[in-house]
């Protein structure tokens, strides 16, 4: 059995965030695994250490903001359930609320302080065809986990600064500094990345890893899906733009 949790499935599902939780769910089955997802958000009660997976989407700034609040007050079943090395998946501007500060122009604003890094809004255009002051556009990064390129989509209004143990690597424009090529982090069994797409199903290959991963925590043998659909997209997106 493996038990899911969608943290403010409410919330920060900005981008189509659920559809990871789907991909899980359905490659988990398709490996013989029963799948029970849950839905929690603020103010709920949540046992921490009945999950297997904890994930967290991407959402407006002024839901970060909310989550942030709510996260102060479970710092340490958070803390407590990645250092068991349980596995939890952050994509988008989720990472944010990770931060020890927000620094947000004017002000700062106190972040949960899970991590020593932090956090500012951008405060000049980088694209000429965005909005506003934010990073949007396809991203590409590399990775050690797999031998696969990752492919993407950004649309952020933040960087994060002192980000040690990246979790892939990209340009410049994409990274979480805009100055390294550093994208995302890992630590333990949490993976973060700024990259929505939604990043499981854009990147089948990278689900079958973790897939694979914690079906081998659990003795129970892994069977790709070489044909499926999400993996002959996966190869005609690299074809068609020379990846």
């Amino acid at each position: 059995m493996i038990n899911i949790l969608h943290l403010y499935y409410d919330l920060l599902n900005l981008y189509g965030d659920n559809a990871n939780i789907r991909a899980f769910k359905k490659e988990f089955e398709r490996n013989h695994m029963k799948v029970k997802v849950d839905f929690k958000s603020l103010y709920e009660e949540i046992d921490f250490k009945k999950y297997d997976i904890i994930f967290i989407g991407s959402g407006s700034e002024e839901n970060i903001l909310l989550a942030i609040e709510d996260i102060k007050h479970r710092k340490d079943d958070i803390l407590k359930y990645i250092n068991q090395n349980k596995y939890m998946f952050l994509t988008g501007n989720a990472i944010d609320i990770f931060s020890k500060q927000i620094i947000a122009r004017e002000h700062i604003i106190e972040g949960s302080n899970i991590f020593d890094f932090e956090t500012k809004y951008i405060d000049s255009k980088i694209f000429k065809n965005a909005g506003g002051n934010r990073i949007v556009g396809e991203c590409i990064a590399e990775t050690d986990l797999i031998n696969k390129k990752i492919i993407g989509f950004q649309n952020r209004g933040t960087i994060n600064l002192n980000i040690s143990n990246a979790l892939f690597k990209t340009k410049e424009i994409y990274s979480n500094d805009l100055i390294s090529t550093d994208e995302g982090f890992n630590y333990k069994n949490l993976y973060a990345s700024h990259i929505i797409g939604p990043l499981f199903i854009r990147n089948p290959y990278l689900l079958d890893y973790f897939i694979e991963k914690i079906l081998t925590e659990k003795k129970v043998k892994f069977t790709p899906n070489d044909k499926s659909a999400a993996k002959i997209a996966y190869k005609k997106y690299l074809e068609n733009f020379n990846i």
